[in-house]
């Protein structure tokens, strides 16, 4: 009996058959990079039983495209591409998508459409063509086609370990310091998110920033330090890409040009309140607020054209686990499926959000646009805008989204919430003597810790020399009972408060 074999047929959006057996119609998308090329399509298929099956965005390429061709000159019908094309789905959903259909099936369809995964030998030739560095490849990197997406598609586990050092030697400028990071696939509690933890000063957000120099710039000088891979434990040796996010208003971040050729590695974006480039302003002054709301709009336009509208909705609704967040329920915008449609709801819904929400939806949405096999994701300070219960939720939030992409997070912070969210094998408290820089791991298991106790333990002497630790160390100097402070305090003590005055009680008395 003769093999069934896929019918492929190009079609605008809107005409979509309502039925089909063994057909796939790859839908138009308008779709557009950099203003030269538009290679989207998204890809529907009938199966051997009528089934429709929702598969993804893929582009397609040709190689010695002419000047000004903006689409692959593919067949409107066809059953295989010939040779002078080839294709690559947008993100692994597109691939697991493909796998879902079938052994012969889905050979058949990466066959037919000549995806670039399946012909790696191939690459080096598809890579070199403009339209692939800079179109095919805006979203995904090389890293994912050699990695996550060729192990997918062979039937293999998509995780895969991370053991990686970073080394700042001391010099008359920098102190020095070492920082092992470790990640251990489908490990509970998560290791993908690495915290960096001390008071204001110390340091963390000039560690951030030469990281960014070292792996992006790739300067190896003793004044921004290097990384350096476990070959033997870690099954990834690089990253593909480096995500800096920071809305501080005192941001500092160094804000480096994103390549356009995407076949460069590590590629490099920025999220944050700066501008990145002189349209509409000078490179480097503050967003408006208009302006973020547009980069939100299109930011949920491109997840959903890119295929992550799952990972985009699971991690919003992981965001409405705060009461607070919950209340404008932001995942009922996902109602609509039309791009065009969700971009300019998205505008208005941004504009109607405080600050906090504003911001950490934003950050949400273009690190699931950006993230990708092999990203490192680099936080400062992200509690500057989010409340306790918001800021857990978005650290429970980003871990989800690496996980799913098989990517790494360093968080530089203050705040014991959030080493409340992690192992403490995956924490660094940071701590400074002049130019000596210390990092040490904490003492005590900091997952699921009291917060009261993480801040003592996490910025020791320093807790008891500020704050209410030190009106209550001043209360008791002239001899005052326990009766007397606290009645000093209105009885407004709380228990900690009454723990630490007994105990400050009792050594003032022994001490004589």
């Amino acid at each position: 009996m003769t093999e069934q074999r896929l019918k492929f047929s190009v079609i605008s959006n809107g005409r979509m058959p309502a039925s089909g057996t063994m057909q796939a119609f790859l839908v138009e998308d308008g779709w557009d990079d950099w203003f030269k090329y538009s290679t989207m399509y998204y890809l529907w298929v009938f199966d051997e039983n009528g089934v429709k099956k929702d598969i993804g965005s893929i582009k397609i390429g040709q190689f010695n495209m002419e000047e000004g061709q903006r689409r692959a000159a593919i067949p409107s019908s066809f059953y295989d591409l010939d040779d002078q094309f080839f294709s690559l789905g947008q993100g692994s959903e597109y691939y697991e998508n493909v796998m879902s259909l079938g052994g012969v099936l889905s050979s058949n369809l990466l066959n037919s459409l000549r995806d670039i995964v399946i012909n790696q030998d191939n690459i080096e030739r598809i890579l070199a063509e403009d339209v692939t560095r800079t179109s095919l490849l805006r979203s995904v990197s090389p890293s994912s086609i050699r990695g996550q997406f060729l192990r997918i598609v062979s039937g293999q586990a998509s995780l895969t370990t991370y053991a990686f050092r970073y080394s700042l030697v001391p010099s008359r400028r920098t102190a020095g310091i070492s920082l092992d990071f470790n990640v251990e696939p489908d490990a509970n509690p998560p290791t993908n998110i690495h915290v960096l933890i001390g008071r204001n000063g110390v340091g963390k957000t000039f560690l951030l920033n030469n990281m960014v120099r070292a792996l992006v710039n790739d300067e190896t000088n003793h004044e921004v330090g290097s990384f350096s891979f476990d070959e033997i434990i870690s099954d990834e040796i690089g990253f593909s890409r480096v995500v800096s996010v920071s809305f501080s208003a005192f941001d500092n971040f160094e804000l480096l040009d994103e390549q356009r050729d995407k076949s460069i590695e590590p590629q490099y974006t920025y999220i944050g309140l700066r501008r990145t480039n002189n349209r509409g302003g000078e490179k480097g002054t503050p967003k408006s607020h208009d302006m973020l709301a547009k980069e939100f709009g299109r930011s949920i336009a491109s997840c959903i054209s890119l295929g992550r509208f799952e990972q985009l909705n699971n991690s919003i609704k992981t965001l409405e686990t705060d009461p607070l967040f919950a209340e404008i329920s932001p995942s009922s915008l996902f109602e609509a499926n039309d791009p065009t449609t969700l971009q300019s709801e998205g505008m208005s819904l941004f504009k109607k959000l405080s600050s906090g929400h504003g911001i950490v939806l934003l950050i949400l949405c273009r690190l699931i646009e950006t993230v990708e096999e092999k990203t490192l994701v680099l936080l400062d300070e992200p509690e500057a805008h989010l409340h306790p219960p918001l800021l857990s939720a978005f650290v429970r939030a980003l871990s989800g989204l690496l996980n799913h992409r098989n990517g790494v997070g360093i968080i530089a912070t203050h705040s014991p919430v959030i080493a409340q969210e992690v192992p403490k094998t995956c924490v660094w408290k940071i701590r400074r003597q002049g130019f000596h820089a210390i990092a040490e791991r904490p003492e005590i298991e900091t997952f699921g810790e009291n917060v009261g106790i993480l801040t003592r333990e996490i910025f020791g002497l320093e807790v008891t020399r500020s704050g209410f630790h030190k009106l209550i160390e001043n209360s008791i100097k002239n001899g005052e009972s326990f009766e007397e402070v606290e009645h000093q305090f209105g009885g407004q003590l709380g228990a900690e408060g009454r723990a630490i005055l007994r105990a400050l009680i009792i050594e003032r008395d022994f001490q004589g």
